[in-house]
């Protein structure tokens, strides 16, 4: 069996992921604003336990934004540094796994 890299096609793939983790970080940034607001729902809901679970809520929402531009920041620089590598282009060019893992490194995610 044989197999052929097409690393121009590995390249394409990573600015699909790259293109995702501006999305994400864009969607972050917009939802901000609302991080851990629950006390605008007034004294009332405070009594209720709603501005304690919408915090909560808003928080776990940020965490996965937060960790799914990691996951995508990750994934574009490995599809890249795969291609790089294949194609020889540079010894300096494909980036080695110590820093690939050092950009998913579990205490850089919220969720675990």
């Amino acid at each position: 069996m044989s197999f052929t890299v097409q690393s121009d096609n590995l390249r394409g793939q990573a600015r699909v992921w790259e293109d995702r983790a501006d999305a994400v970080r864009s969607t972050r940034t917009a939802f901000s604003p609302a991080v851990g607001r629950g006390s605008a729902f007034g004294v009332l809901a405070g009594g209720a336990g709603v501005q304690g679970m919408y915090d909560e809520w808003t928080r776990d929402i940020d965490d996965a934004l937060h960790d799914a531009e990691l996951s995508c920041h990750y994934l574009q620089q490995a599809l890249r540094s795969t291609a790089d590598a294949y194609d020889e282009t540079d010894t300096t060019v494909a980036i080695s796994m110590e820093r690939l893992d050092a950009l998913v490194a579990p205490e850089d995610y919220r969720h675990a």
